[in-house]
Order: structure tokens, then C-alpha cells, then sequence
């Protein structure tokens, strides 16, 4: 990335309707390439400006974590769209972009007539991307959802290993809400393409649900000759069978215990190998095994399963006699790749991931210095890094409604009529 390029999306314009994170992270990847953005927020502030609230050097609450990570560089107004003026200036502001993001819950983006088909009248251009809890069509199209939903309701929380010792866990990761606002900029980014040649908007739309099975894309197909298992396995989950009998056979089917690609418990910690390949040889007898795949066994099909097992079980009983150092510097040398299980604090503060440039540090001018995950490409040729700001509530309000052409007076009206809100740090 170099400092002194223009941004990739110089020049665009948008208006974010999102709400927690699908929408403002997708958002937020425009903004990282100077694109305009501009969030409409409720007029009592943004949810997540108040959930998880970080606290400044001074002692002064300010604006939730989950707000500051996906609002650099963007800009916000405050508006109460249950008014008719509110939604004038809403409908105005969406006229003046080249693209709105949003996330609203099915059937609330048309009352307000801030949809694709009630603005694309004024705004031929408008690209339009919108996330929903199960896509466009169906009887699940106005269902409400959320990553947690979503997860669940693809199947992704249990495959993604959510229950320790058969209860369900604590599962951190918004999977689907991450790879929906990913899949949306892509979207949006081949949409604008487009309309370079065309001069036409369009909607563009994907969901939550859509974002689950993105992510299982390895498992999730169903050949009708070859995995009759597992359409038994759906008949006997209707008819009763409990959840972990079924997660139990799943996971012998679609997860062997290969040897090669697992973790290992070390003298003090756990790690992850990837010996794939023609590396399987050397890692087992590195550890004092055999690779099944090298012996005659291996022709029986049926047994694989069990001298898989058998392979790694052994590699596990010498792997535990070293150290996790130890460990790592052997596979290392021998070019295998692998990585200790550590927690994600341990990565913030890791010099090797500060150099590898997925992590760079700022200034907050109310929190102070803060690490973040970088932004996740990089361009030879563009500048892609938000701006450090993040909005304080109402910040740009009259700077907002003046470009549209709002006089002072007019501005100053909507403020006391509580159509609209401004910051009160002046």
C-alpha cells in the first residue's frame, strides 16, 4: 500500500442504513479506499454506540467498541425517519450517493421508501446493496435474523465445533455477518463496474443465510447416488434422534481423524499441523510413526478411517513429550506448516503479525492509542486505509444538510423540531 496514491473509490458516494455489523463492515470497506460514507443513524445514536461502551484515559464513556471498529472514516447524521421530514431528508441524501448499504429488518426499508424501488425514480445510477436473513425469495424472505440465527439455521454453528462435551458453547465469531458484508462490497464493487459501461444502477442483494453456506462450501453439497447417508441422517433427525447421535456419525463422515491436518497437545500448549501432501511422510516419521497412505493397507478402503486413527494416536503420544517450542522449530525445519493455538489477544501483541502488516496502530482522540486488524487487501497502486476518524453523534449534521443545500435557518428548524440531531461538544 502506498501513502501517497489516490483512494480506490475516490469520488463515491454512500449512504449506510446498516445496523451491528453486516452493513457498516461492508461500508467500511469502501471507506478504507476514501470512498464518502455517510451513516443515517437513529436520532438517539447508532445501538452499537452504547453496547460495549469503551472508556477514555480520562474516565469518560464514549462510544461502544463495536461502533468505533467499523465507523473510521465515515461521517453520520442523526435522523428520526418516523417523520415526514425526516424521511425527505433521508430520501435526499440517498439521491445524492452512488450507492446505499442496508440491513434493515424485511419490510422496513419500503415503509420508509428508502428501497431500491422507491429511490432508483430519482437516482437512475443508485447501486443498491441490501443484506436480508434468508434472501428475496420464499417464505423465510420477510423473516427477521441475525448472525447467531443464521449460524445456527445453516447448520454452521454445530459444524464450526459449537458444542464442548455436548453442550452447547460460547461461540464468539459473527461467521455469517462478516463473509455478508464481504460478499456485498463484492457485489456492490462489480455493480459499479458495470455501471461504468452502462450508466445504469441496479439492487444487489445477498443474506445471512447465503453468507453460512458460502463459508460450508466444502460440505455443503448433496450428490444423490454417492451420499444417501445423508439424507438418512435428515429422516432420522426428523424422526427423533438426538442431536448428538447425529453429530457423532456426522463427524465420522465428514471429518475422519486424519493425521496430517489436526492439532496436537504439547508438554504446555496445543498445535496445529498441515502436512498435506508428500509432507505426511516426514511429519510421522518425525514422530515416530508410519504414513498409512505409504502402506499396503491403504488399498482397503474400509480401514482407512481406523489407520488414520491409529497414525495419529501414535504421533499424539510422542508429539506431548516436547515442548510447544520444541515442536514448532521441528516443523518448522522441516517445512511443514504449522501454528500454536493461541488466543486472539495473543495476536495484537505479536511483533511477526505487526510486521506482516495485518495489524497496524492509531490514535483515538478520546481513547488513545489503539491496535487494529489491518485492512484486510492491500494495493500496489491505491491508498486503502479509512481515515482515523470516527463520528461523534450529530459531528456532521450541519456539514451533511448544507452540501444538499439546507440554509442555516432550515438546519437550525429541523434541530428544534427534533427531526434531526447535532453534537453538543461545541
Amino acid at each position: 500500500m502506498t501513502t501517497d496514491a489516490p483512494g480506490l473509490f475516490d469520488g463515491i458516494r454512500i449512504l449506510e442504513i446498516g445496523q451491528f455489523v453486516a452493513a457498516p463492515i461492508s461500508a467500511q470497506l469502501f471507506a478504507h479506499g476514501n470512498a464518502d460514507v455517510i451513516k443515517l443513524e437513529p436520532l438517539t445514536g447508532d445501538l452499537t454506540r452504547v453496547i460495549d461502551p469503551l472508556i477514555s484515559p480520562e474516565g469518560e464513556l464514549t462510544e461502544g467498541r463495536q461502533y468505533v471498529v467499523k465507523a473510521f472514516g465515515k461521517r453520520a447524521i442523526p435522523i428520526d425517519l418516523s417523520t415526514e421530514a425526516g424521511r425527505s431528508v433521508a430520501h435526499e441524501l440517498a439521491a445524492s450517493c452512488d450507492v446505499v448499504i442496508s440491513n434493515l429488518r424485511p419490510g422496513t426499508a419500503p415503509r420508509l421508501g428508502l428501497d431500491f424501488e422507491s429511490l432508483r425514480p430519482n437516482n437512475p445510477g443508485l447501486i443498491y446493496g441490501e443484506i436480508s436473513g434468508y434472501g428475496d425469495e420464499g417464505p423465510l424472505a420477510t423473516k427477521p435474523s441475525l448472525d447467531l440465527i443464521a449460524q445456527s439455521w445453516t447448520g454452521l454453528r454445530l459444524a464450526s465445533g459449537a458444542t464442548l462435551d455436548g453442550t452447547l458453547a460460547h461461540y464468539e465469531p459473527y461467521f455469517c455477518d462478516y463473509t455478508a458484508g464481504l460478499l456485498l462490497a463484492f457485489g456492490i464493487t462489480a455493480a459499479l463496474r458495470q455501471r461504468d459501461t452502462t450508466g445504469l444502477g441496479q439492487r444487489v442483494s445477498t443474506s445471512l443465510a447465503h453468507a453460512g453456506l458460502f463459508v460450508q462450501h466444502r460440505s455443503a453439497s448433496l450428490f444423490e447416488e454417492t451420499d444417501t447417508w445423508k439424507r438418512d441422517l435428515v429422516q432420522r433427525r426428523q424422526a427423533g434422534e438426538p442431536l448428538s447421535d447425529s453429530l457423532a456419525d456426522r463427524g465420522q463422515r465428514t471429518a475422519p481423524s486424519v493425521f496430517y491436518f489436526n492439532s496436537y497437545e504439547t508438554s504446555d500448549g496445543l498445535v496445529s499441523v498441515g502436512a498435506t501432501g508428500a509432507m505426511g511422510q516426514r511429519f510421522s516419521e518425525m514422530f515416530d510413526s508410519t504414513d498409512p497412505r505409504t502402506t499396503d493397507a491403504w488399498a482397503d478402503r474400509d480401514q482407512r478411517p481406523e489407520l488414520l486413527a491409529e497414525t495419529r494416536s501414535a504421533i499424539a503420544r510422542t508429539m506431548v513429550k516436547y515442548t510447544t517450542v520444541e515442536v514448532m522449530a521441528m516443523l518448522d525445519n522441516a517445512g511443514i506448516p504449522c501454528a500454536p493455538l493461541r488466543l486472539l489477544e495473543e495476536l495484537l501483541v505479536d511483533l511477526d503479525a505487526h510486521a506482516a502488516r495485518l495489524l497496524y496502530e492509531g490514535e483515538h482522540p478520546r481513547l488513545g492509542r489503539y491496535t487494529m486488524p489491518a485492512p484486510p487487501v492491500s494495493f500496489s497502486g491505491a491508498t486503502y486505509r479509512a481515515r482515523p476518524e470516527v463520528a461523534v453523534h450529530g459531528e456532521h449534521t450541519d456539514e451533511l444538510l448544507a452540501e444538499l443545500g439546507y440554509d442555516q435557518a432550515t438546519i437550525d428548524r429541523l434541530v428544534a423540531d427534533g427531526v434531526i440531531a447535532r453534537s453538543n461538544l461545541d
